[in-house]
């Protein structure tokens, strides 16, 4: 339980293997697809893979999604990432590092999941981490192949429309939108390296609807440029030296969300010694250029991407 009253889902995965490998890992998803998007089936589950490599895996629903859905009573109905960041995750760390038995974790985190481990990372000195991994999370969002993202900012002029926004993105965003709009897709995913029974699953039932304090925290990121928290008072950019923890920076050649430049600008400003980007596309030898949500649905997401953060893990995240 997190210290307002919120009681957060964690799905746990490991094998029956009594040697592990390395410190426990926490996924966390990102702003629209839950923690289903990491563990969708079979072959397209970065949860279950890493379970198979020998991992001690904990998939964590964010307060506001899947089973974390409800708080208790009285709890807030409206939070922010300030308040994800300094309330939820040492909560969430300390439960499985007493589960496990071990002194640290590694926080593996998709997008939103990586900016909440960015956060807690600066705030926190890195408390209980064994190493900070990452998957297309941006720090910046000045980049051009970003620009269609400020289209969102015509939701502070409407309250109708942000209204409608909040109440329709996870499900209809998934249904009807997307597919009717081309280059919204292509903002997401690389449409390429998506396959249609993959993507319908997807947008069937891995989308989640984002909440009112979170959505206006990443309003304001987009406005200014860079992630910031509510207020405004503290860029969490500018505080990219205070993480020390190891850390891994993946990437898509194509993702428009996280484009290859805003991961090189995480990764030189980053306080870290141990420091390693890698982004996946033609130019590094893969099969194809990825794009954001296909770092982990694509098709040899499975053969390309996975084993590359399995191997971090193992050289890094060891308790």
């Amino acid at each position: 339980m997190t210290q307002e009253k919120f009681e957060l889902a964690l799905e746990r995965l490991h094998t029956s293997q009594k040697r592990r490998a390395g410190a426990p890992v926490i996924l966390s998803h990102g702003f629209f697809a839950g923690s289903g998007f990491l563990d969708l089936d079979e072959d397209h589950s970065l949860a279950r893979y890493l379970a198979e490599q020998g991992f001690d895996v904990w998939n964590l629903s964010l307060r506001g999604t899947g089973r974390s859905l409800k708080p208790l009573k009285d709890a807030p109905d409206s939070w922010t990432l300030d308040e994800m960041i300094d309330k939820d995750l040492l909560p969430v760390i300390r439960y499985v590092q007493k589960e496990n038995g071990s002194a640290r974790v590694v926080w593996l985190g998709y997008e939103l999941g990586a900016l909440l481990g960015y956060g807690y990372a600066e705030k926190k000195g890195g408390l209980g981490l064994a190493g900070l991994a990452t998957i297309g999370a941006p720090m910046t969002f000045t980049h051009r192949e970003q620009a269609p993202m400020k289209g969102l900012l015509k939701l502070q002029e409407s309250p109708t429309w942000k209204k409608m926004f909040l109440s329709l993105n996870g499900p209809f965003l998934g249904k009807f939108l997307v597919p009717l709009l081309p280059k919204l897709e292509a903002i997401f995913y690389n449409r390429d390296n998506l396959e249609n029974e993959i993507k319908e699953k997807l947008l069937a039932g891995a989308l989640v609807e984002i909440n009112p304090g979170v959505l206006d925290q990443l309003l304001l990121a987009i406005k200014r440029g860079e992630f910031v928290s509510a207020k405004g008072d503290f860029s969490y950019r500018k505080n990219l030296g205070k993480i020390n923890t190891p850390l891994l920076l993946i990437g898509g050649e194509a993702d428009k969300l996280a484009p290859p430049e805003a991961m090189e600008i995480v990764r030189r400003e980053a306080g870290s010694r141990d420091r390693t980007v890698r982004i996946f596309g033609p130019k590094a030898k893969d099969s194809v250029a990825y794009g954001h949500m296909d770092l982990i649905l694509g098709p040899k997401a499975k053969q390309e991407v996975f084993p590359a953060i399995a191997r971090w893990l193992k050289q890094r995240g060891g308790d």
